[in-house]
């Protein structure tokens, strides 16, 4: 029987989906087959090739809403948009079961102590915890390479540990110069991980790419698929799969041995399990800390209380957010409210013994609003929430902290969505020759042009890249007190067509503590210039600083 849901994805790969829908179909999918079957047969996408270029609009600021789709704030990553497409693809490819494509066969496996000279200590951009590993002798030299299509793929070396794999290659043309590796998606290139009898661990799903100085880097959690570091092999088998390469279709598969032993050996724990509830009726848990050469995992709980769960209840009865079945390929208000709601974000900083801050950890979307972010490792893996339950368990990775030492987690900040109800209405005639302001719910906005965008071609306009026909409204903006983000934004013209609006957006705090935001509104779909606009939001992000939360930690030996 066909979902209900399938219909919606058609408008999910258009770019036509809130960030909230698109957040609520990638957890639909990840659990519906018959959704899961229909995204192997949308026209336009072929899930054997992974080459695809996202159909949707890039014009998301790179630091909303990527990484994570079941997190409750996610941390600051490129295109939120972009990354959903990639999620979706993702999921398939894993459920298709495509066919084993590694074969380990007469390898031999790289040794810690014959290999000292790591390529990753001359890359800018690696993270302090990847390079602390690799000084300390988890750095593996691969060096195999494969070539198709004139070009060649490398992969260099390895740098792997119970908690993550980070995978390091060159891509040369057939001068063997290297080529740019800027425009290579994740979709292009995939993952395997198998034991050495050929057991499949992993087929693939869940890695990212980026680059890094000149290096392609390929990372994957571990610990996504094996949280037990003692079911890893010690020697696990890697198979790195490319299926385009620069815009060329080609088949470079490489494969190999990677030495687990040792880091499997330097692995501790540091049990905490220390409670905490807010004043606003959210249950917090830090469960324990897991250290490995690359990174210390602090393991954190959020969950509802009983009053929380009735407030919630009251907000959503009270706007007639009911939930119920939803009208064909959509979805309903009350789960993109619900979604909101279950999103719960936290900043804390880490303290020693002597009162110096050593690290921090903020789910704000923008580091900029409060800048305690620090020494903090690249994870994808977020966190995971309890089915049914509005019970999340996240994690977030550090820079590793030394055996047998004395910390402090201090909670700062608490991040809650809540409705909310911005609405003004813009003549667009004067804007086009005038700023026009707007004061509203303590909002204040300064609109400062009107331009339509007349092609569906991707294009760079001011500071931004724009993909599609839409209407672009510079702006600049003082939010709320407390307030440090809004969603579900919306225009509506005098004939009352409603249009989805995404942002290009930049923060920062102002001196008076509230937060700036300065950017463009994309009127996406708007292909003439009406008598006036609606513009609203429906969402709101709010930061609680009325926190007493202090946890003593002792490192693990």
């Amino acid at each position: 029987m066909k979902c209900s849901r399938t219909d919606a994805l058609r408008a999910y790969m258009n770019g036509e989906l809130s960030e909230m829908e698109s957040r609520l179909l990638e957890r639909h999918v990840e659990r519906c087959l018959s959704c899961q079957l229909q995204m192997e047969t949308e026209e336009d996408w072929e899930p054997g090739d992974l080459q695809v270029q996202s159909e949707l609009p890039p014009d998301f600021s790179q630091k909303v809403m990527q990484a994570v789709e079941d997190l409750p704030v996610p941390v600051p990553k490129p295109d939120w948009k972009k990354r959903s497409v990639t999620i979706l693809k993702r999921t398939t490819v894993a459920v298709a079961s495509v066919a084993a494509l590694i074969t380990f066969t007469s390898m031999v496996s790289p040794t810690f102590a014959s290999y000292v000279n790591s390529v990753i200590q001359s890359i800018q951009g690696v993270d302090k915890g990847m390079k602390q590993a690799a000084e300390n002798g988890y750095a593996q030299e691969i060096n195999k390479q494969t070539t198709d299509q004139g070009i060649t793929l490398i992969v260099k070396e390895v740098v792997a540990d119970p908690m993550r794999i980070a995978i390091f290659c060159d891509v040369l043309d057939q001068q063997g110069n290297r080529i740019s590796t800027t425009s290579i998606q994740g979709d292009d290139i995939r993952l395997v991980f198998k034991e050495k009898e050929g057991a499949e661990l992993h087929g693939g799903g869940g890695s990212t790419i980026s680059q890094r100085g000149e290096y392609l880097v390929l990372n994957q959690e571990i610990f996504s698929f094996l949280p037990d570091p003692t079911d890893i092999p010690d020697e696990l088998f890697v198979g790195v799969h490319a299926a385009s390469l620069k815009g060329k279709q080609g088949n470079w598969l490489i494969e190999f041995p990677v030495d687990m032993k040792k880091a499997k050996a330097h692995v501790t724990y540091t049990d905490i399990n220390q409670q905490y509830t807010t004043p606003q009726g959210i249950s917090l848990r830090l469960n324990r800390m897991m250290t490995v050469p690359s990174a210390s995992l602090l393991e954190l709980e959020t969950d509802w209380t009983k009053e929380r769960t009735e407030q919630v209840e009251a907000i959503m009865k009270e706007n007639g957010w009911e939930a119920g079945e939803p009208e064909r390929g959509k979805i309903s208000k009350a789960e993109i409210m619900q979604g909101y709601f279950k999103r719960i974000g936290l900043a804390y900083q880490i303290i020693d013994e002597h009162g110096k801050v050593i690290a921090g950890w903020d789910d704000a979307l923008y580091d900029e609003v409060n800048q305690i972010k620090a020494n903090t490792v690249d994870l994808t893996r977020r966190g995971v929430e309890a089915p049914n339950e509005n019970r999340i368990t996240a994690w977030n990775g550090f820079a590793p902290f030394a055996d047998n030492q004395k910390l402090n987690v201090k909670l700062h900040s608490l991040y809650l969505f809540e409705p909310a109800a911005f609405k003004a209405q813009v003549p667009v005639d004067t804007l086009i020759n005038e700023q026009v302001t707007i004061d509203s719910q303590d909002n204040l906005f300064s609109l400062t042009g009107f331009l339509l965008k007349t092609t569906e071609q991707e294009e760079r306009i001011g500071d931004f890249t724009y993909r599609g026909i839409g209407a672009i409204i510079p702006f600049s903006a003082k939010l709320p007190d407390g307030i440090v983000y809004t969603s579900e934004w919306k225009a509506k013209d005098e004939k009352g067509k409603e249009y989805p609006v995404s942002r290009n957006e930049a923060y920062r705090r102002g001196e008076d503590g509230r937060v700036e935001v300065k950017g463009s509104l994309y009127i996406r779909g708007l292909d003439h210039q009406p008598k006036t606009l609606v513009l609203s939001y429906e969402v709101q992000q709010r930061q609680y600083r009325d926190l007493d939360w202090e946890v003593p930690i002792k490192t693990g030996n």
